[in-house]
């Protein structure tokens, strides 16, 4: 038998790493918790107390470490986060919460009760952002065969992500440009797109839908957008697709983009809604010709 190059050893070591990992990960029974986001409506020089419940579904005990991180959204602006050091981001309210405990024990099928508060300073505007991290480290010996194991050390995190929004100061605002409406030549369908800046000074998870209407005002297709994840100042795109062919003549897009998905998903609130519109000319055979701007 031919050596091994030492290259082929190492591509060797990082999938058996990748595999034993990925069975390690699968037969561990993870810690929950009872809420992964925390939104509150918070005025300065308040303070908002409340819990968080981790438990443990594993007949093994389970050695748990608290603490506090910063997070912000990944460009593509799709939900994906990363996270940083504690107090390390413009937004961050690490320094606003207190919890406890900070280390613990969670017997097997047990529960645990982290108690949190946030007081909010004087002169604080707007939103801010922090992340409560939960974390176990799992101690497995892993067969490798031939009688020979090794040990693998498995740390696993989940988070409770903390929007708070300074009560009174809280501006809700986005700005829609650079709309495009073309046919893709390659397929009978119509791409939809718009700029997405979020102007505002909190955090905004926005979605959409559209509707074109004939000259009657007669609506003739429907759609939706992508959902996106902004902080302030930043900037998304906004996209959809109509997959129908269009017959020659003058049509209205109706855009409708709703700034308060968050809330409403906490059932703490709605809107804004933003609705734009333009004028969209078609011509034979389904051309573009011409997508008048937003208005």
């Amino acid at each position: 038998m031919g050596k091994i190059s030492g290259k082929r050893k190492i591509i060797c070591l990082v999938v058996l790493f990748l595999s034993v990992f990925v069975n390690l990960a699968s037969a561990v029974d993870l810690p929950s918790i009872d809420k992964s986001k925390i939104r509150l409506l918070i005025a300065p020089q308040k303070t908002e107390f409340g819990q968080i419940i981790v438990e443990n579904q594993s007949p093994e005990s389970r050695r748990m470490r608290v603490y506090l991180s910063d997070w912000d959204y990944l460009p593509a602006s799709d939900g994906t986060k990363e996270f940083f050091p504690a107090n390390s981001t413009p937004l961050s309210c690490a320094s606003w919460i207190s919890f406890s405990p900070s280390e613990f024990t969670l017997q097997p099928f047990s529960r645990q009760k982290i108690e949190y508060s946030v007081k909010v300073p004087q002169n604080a505007s707007g939103g801010y952002y922090a992340a409560l991290f939960f974390e176990s480290v799992f101690e497995k010996a892993v067969s490798q065969g031939q009688g020979m194991q090794a040990g693998m050390n498995l740390v696993v995190r989940v988070a409770t992500l903390f929007y708070v929004d300074v009560d009174g100061t809280v501006k809700r605002n986005a700005q829609i440009d650079n709309f495009s409406f073309k046919k893709d030549p390659s397929a009978n369908l119509y791409s939809i797109e718009s700029d997405f800046r979020n102007t505002g000074n909190v955090d905004i998870t926005a979605g959409g839908s559209f509707h074109l209407m004939n000259q009657e005002g007669i609506v003739l297709y429907r759609g939706l957008f992508n959902d996106i994840y902004t902080f302030p100042n930043a900037s998304a795109k906004l996209s959809s697709s109509l997959k129908q062919a269009l017959p020659q003549g003058e049509y209205d897009l109706i855009l409708s983009i709703n700034l308060g998905k968050a809330l409403e998903e906490a059932n703490i609130g709605r809107g804004p809604v933003i609705t734009k519109e333009s004028r969209i000319s078609i011509g034979k055979d389904g051309k573009v010709l011409n997508a008048g701007p937003l208005k």
